[in-house]
């Protein structure tokens, strides 16, 4: 059965502005607001052709409105990472937390998202307990569109 957070995890979609950036060739950022909270989600390729990393940060503010904007946050993180993969095309994209709960929310995100995920050419693998992480992966199993 699944827990509220992962249930209006499961029904709720929204769509935010992001502001993309290169910040070097192997970190590219999407930052986008809600309710006036700061999101930066990094996706970052730390060895030459490996997979690239998802993570997020919100910025410090009013702890309530980051709780009543969790979900918009969320929403917010999993469009950059359909944005990243539909242009980017990457062969591995990774999610890997310490924290079960985001494990969880993350895990319910995916595979909500897993037809769309799909159609664009990814498989979802794990999760993979890799200590001290819980580890999703998204792997491409169609070629790319981009030329090598």
């Amino acid at each position: 059965m699944l827990s509220f957070a992962e249930f209006v995890a499961e029904s709720f979609q929204s769509d935010v502005p992001l502001q993309w950036a290169l910040v070097h060739h192997n970190r590219v950022t999407a930052k986008f607001s809600v309710d006036r909270i700061q999101v930066i989600v990094s996706f970052e390729q730390r060895q030459h052709q490996g997979a690239w990393h998802v993570a997020f940060e919100v910025e410090q503010g009013d702890s309530t409105a980051a709780v009543h904007s969790a979900f918009e946050i969320f929403n917010g993180v999993f469009q950059a990472v359909s944005e990243f993969v539909q242009v980017r095309q990457p062969e591995i994209v990774v999610f890997a937390t310490k924290k079960d709960r985001l494990a969880k929310i993350y895990q319910t995100y995916l595979r909500r998202e897993a037809a769309a995920l799909e159609e664009l050419g990814y498989k979802l693998e794990g999760p993979h307990r890799v200590e001290p992480f819980m580890e999703f992966t998204l792997r491409r199993v169609k070629p790319s569109d981009w030329k090598q």
